[in-house]
């Protein structure tokens, strides 16, 4: 993806309508996933989640605050480059406050290999109309086959 591409670039959203605020806040949500800062758990438990919010992504489930804060020291272990972009988002709740999204995630691994996964998310807000800057998620689940990704690193071992 080029640094002009955002998770939602490509996305099919569905007819019933989600609010810009939600897109802009999926695309800044993931452009703090795929990038490997110091200081990501804290810009995701500040500033996508509430503080009971639960968080489950291959590494585990974080919740609360301070379990989010530490939910990104592991995600680079054995992660080079990460890019993640939802191609279908389904709402299941006439306000798209509950989100079921389709994606794909492009890896760049240590022993240099690359892969592209599928993933699935679930995204719950907690006040789907508050504005940008006050959206915050008290629910983000996803799910991904992590088979490629253990045959992909034992390449090379």
């Amino acid at each position: 993806m080029s640094g002009l591409d955002l998770a939602t670039s490509q996305t099919e959203w569905p007819t019933t309508p989600v609010p810009d605020a939600v897109k802009k806040f999926i695309d800044e949500f993931f452009i703090v996933m795929d990038n490997n800062t110091p200081d990501a758990g804290e810009r995701l438990a500040a500033d996508f989640f509430t503080p009971t919010a639960s968080f489950t992504i291959t590494g585990g489930t974080y919740v609360g605050t301070e379990e989010i804060k530490i939910s990104r020291i592991a995600a680079w272990k054995v992660v080079t480059s990460r890019a993640h972009r939802y191609l279908k988002v389904y709402t299941c709740k006439e306000d798209a406050s509950d989100l079921l999204t389709i994606g794909l995630a492009d890896m760049g691994l240590i022993n240099g290999k690359t892969l592209q996964g599928n993933f699935i998310s679930r995204i719950v807000f907690e006040d789907v109309n508050a504005p940008y800057g006050e959206l915050r998620m008290k629910l983000f689940q996803a799910w991904g086959d992590s088979g490629p990704l253990i045959r992909a690193l034992q390449e090379g071992q």
